[in-house]
């Protein structure tokens, strides 16, 4: 499920308000230039691990034939490529 616009600015609003209360941090700028840049964050994050879905996608179609031919559960080794892909290009997932 993908989160909308509205949805990622009111997690990074509570995440702010949170870590401004524990004083967890001082912020230097004002509230809104820091949501914007952690929905933005967020937003690159989401895009990267999309790319990670369609590349492990587009790898697991490659090996589709030899695949289909053994009892390997596709859904298995779609997340398995995609977190040696993650591992390789130092994505959090």
């Amino acid at each position: 499920m993908r989160l909308g616009d509205e949805q990622v600015r009111r997690v990074c609003s509570a995440i702010l308000g949170r870590w401004k209360a524990k004083g967890l941090i001082r912020p230097k700028a004002q509230d809104d230039a820091l949501l914007s840049r952690m929905t933005a964050e967020i937003h690159d994050d989401i895009r990267r691990e999309e790319e990670l879905d369609r590349e492990a996608e587009a790898l697991l179609e490659k090996h589709l034939g030899k695949i289909e031919h053994s009892q390997a559960n596709t859904r298995i080794l779609f997340q398995k490529i995609k977190e040696r892909l993650a591992r390789e290009r130092d994505v959090v997932l």
